[in-house]
Order: structure tokens, then C-alpha cells, then sequence
């Protein structure tokens, strides 16, 4: 199916003023490849974007533009995948799907068949994107685990792969990368990872599931953001490990992760991804580093002008040098007026009326 079939028109966009995440202080640490992590930690939240109450820095005095914008908080509400029978503790292999009755080994994977039977790889075209069909399920009930050692990846995850996922068919993938108040061990620690962002709107079942986006959510290990190095690893291990489209791949991330997306493009470009929306992050360095070749990426950026924890000039700053560049590439951001550093869930439960979705999808490599 063809992205004109699919989705909608790319929302204007415009250029608003700032951005928030949730305080906690910490003392400050790099990542494995000498990312800086914000100052602060997002707790674990429940869908509340209330600003934080123990700021580690105060905003500087940086004033952007401002446009009002309403938050809108969802519902929050966990429940489990209904009519799961793996027994407690036990996770399927990533990326399969299990018949009623059989059990997933580890390593198993998909046989790639057309629908006329012919058996072989699916070759999509860059604009191909699957049917998704209406199983009458929950997001839940497509939302799992997976651990540290439970894989061939060098992370713990979490998986959401869409209704029909398994027939062969090649799926955009979409990355997520969390903020530092969600680093752990990959194993006993990972239920973390779904405090915020997608996996949160997936476990909670308030994730579209008409959306063709296989979406895997990594846990970052120890302490600081995530390194250029650890994402490019993982996905690569996502785009052999699953039925990914190569051309439509993606990234997001939320503070010390939108940090890390920066980082991550600032070294590879778009070697492997076709877009990235990055919320309350710092792409400064990104920028220093490859200048306007930065712009080879499609970015949607998003931060609050109150932003205590990541100043708001950490998306500003970048986005306004690369709308400099000439030819202009296709780099846009949103400022949020008076709001902290929790600009996401109202970015990633679309209650701002930004379609982060439907613009990635828009995009797509050659």
C-alpha cells in the first residue's frame, strides 16, 4: 500500500518557544561514548504533566517566541495482553508470533512467503507500508518483553509489533529511546521503560494500532545518555532481527534519549534512518559537529520554554542554524509556552495536535 493511501497531510508546522521534563537532580555522568546526560531525572510518571518540583537548574534567560498550547493528559490505566497463556517469567522469541497451542523457541524467525505462496524475501518498495488489519485487540495485547539474554541484542527491550506483523511483510521501525530517569539493568529493571512515550501509550492501550510501526524501546545501561555507538548497534540489530522496511526507518527520544538521538545523528547522519523527532534534547553539539550536513535528516524537534533541565536553547539553537543553511533542509521545531520539561506526552499522545506519526511516515529513503 502506498503512503498517498495511507496517511493525511503533513500538518503545518510551526515555529513556536521552549520546552519540559520532570526534576530530580543528579550529579551529572556520560554515557558510554561521552554523551552528557541532562541534569536532571524524569521519575517514573502515570501520565500526569505536572512540572517538576525540584528543578536542578533554573531556565536561562533565553526567550523564544511563544503560541499557546493546551495539555492534554491521557488516561492512564495499565492492562494486561488478554488471552496470553506463556507461563510467568517466560518471553517469545522477538519478532514472532506464536500459533494457539506452540511455544516460540529463541531465535526462531518468520518465513518471509508472498501471499501468492511463493517462498522468498519481500522486496517493498521505499514507499510500501503494510495492511493493518483489525484484530479487535488491545495494544497490550501486542506489547511485550524482551530481556537482556533473551536475544541477540545487547540491550533489554521492550516490542510492539503490529496487528498482521509475521506474514513476510516488511513494517517501518521505529526506535525509542527514554530519559535518564528510565536507565537500567535490561532485566529486572526494565519495567521502567514504559513510564513514558510510546511503550506507555502501548501498554496502557492508548496506542493506535492502525499504526504500521514496529516499535522497539531499549533500556539504556548505567548511568548518562545514550552513546551514537549503542544506537547505531541496536539498530542494526533491530533491521536483522525483524521485517523492516530499510527505507523507512526512525528515531525519537525524550531528554537524556532525544540527547542521545542528537548525538547519534551527529556521527552517522542518515545512514541508517529516514527522520527523527527528538523532544526536550540538546542537538548544539550535533550541530558543531556536522554543521549542515546535519540537515540530511528530516527533523521534528520539540522542547518548553520553561524547561528547567534541558534548556530550550539546546533545540533552538540547532534547528535555527540548520533552517540557515542553503539548500533549507526539512528540519522544523516546536516551543511550547510555559511548559516544563515534560513537552512529550502531549507530543506522543498527538493532544497537541502534532501528527509525529503521519510525518514520519512522509518520509522515506530513496
Amino acid at each position: 500500500m502506498t503512503l498517498r493511501n495511507w496517511w493525511f497531510v503533513l500538518p503545518s508546522l510551526t515555529l513556536l518557544a521552549a520546552c519540559g521534563d520532570n526534576g530530580g537532580t543528579t550529579t551529572g555522568s556520560t554515557g558510554t561514548d561521552g554523551t552528557t546526560e541532562p541534569a536532571s531525572t524524569e521519575p517514573a510518571t502515570t501520565g500526569t504533566t505536572d512540572e517538576p518540583s525540584n528543578p536542578s537548574s533554573p531556565a536561562t534567560t533565553d526567550t523564544p517566541t511563544t503560541d499557546g498550547t493546551t495539555t492534554v493528559d491521557p488516561t492512564v490505566g495499565t492492562t494486561d495482553a488478554p488471552g496470553t497463556t506463556d507461563a510467568p517469567g517466560t518471553t517469545d522469541a522477538p519478532g514472532t508470533t506464536e500459533a494457539p497451542g506452540t511455544t516460540a523457541e529463541p531465535g526462531t524467525t518468520t518465513d518471509d512467503t508472498t501471499t501468492t505462496g511463493t517462498t522468498g524475501p519481500v522486496e517493498p518498495g521505499p514507499e510500501d507500508i503494510p495492511e493493518i488489519p483489525d484484530d479487535g485487540m488491545p495494544s497490550s495485547a501486542h506489547f511485550k518483553k524482551i530481556p537482556l539474554g533473551m536475544s541477540e541484542a545487547a540491550q533489554g527491550y521492550w516490542e510492539y509489533t503490529p496487528p498482521g506483523y509475521g506474514g513476510g511483510e516488511k513494517y517501518p521501525l521505529l526506535v525509542f529511546l527514554h530519559g535518564i530517569g528510565e536507565n537500567g539493568n535490561g532485566d529486572s529493571e526494565l519495567d521502567k521503560v514504559p513510564n513514558n512515550g510510546p511503550p506507555k501509550l502501548q501498554k496502557n492501550n492508548q496506542w493506535d494500532t492502525t499504526l504500521p510501526f514496529v516499535v522497539l524501546s531499549p533500556q539504556h545501561p548505567g548511568g548518562g545518555c545514550p552513546g551514537s555507538g549503542e544506537v547505531h548497534s541496536f539498530i542494526e540489530y533491530a533491521m536483522t532481527h525483524y521485517d523492516i522496511n530499510p527505507a523507512r526507518v526512525y528515531l525519537t527520544g525524550l531528554s537524556c534519549g532525544a540527547i542521545g538521538s542528537w548525538g547519534y545523528i551527529g556521527d552517522f547522519l542518515d545512514e541508517q534512518i529516514a527522520a527523527l523527532v527528538a523532544i526536550a534534547g540538546d542537538g548544539k553539539g550535533a550541530f558543531m559537529k556536522a554543521k549542515c550536513e546535519l540537515g540530511r535528516v528530516p527533523i521534528w524537534a520539540f522542547h518548553g520554554d520553561q524547561d528547567p533541565t534541558v534548556n530550550v536553547s539546546g533545540t533552538i539553537e540547532p534547528v535555527t542554524g540548520l533552517q540557515m543553511c542553503d539548500p533549507k533542509p526539512d528540519v522544523e521545531m516546536v516551543i511550547y509556552p510555559g511548559v516544563g520539561h515534560d513537552s512529550w506526552t502531549k507530543t506522543y499522545d498527538l493532544s497537541a495536535g502534532h501528527d509525529i506519526y503521519s510525518w514520519l511516515l512522509e518520509h522515506y529513503k530513496q
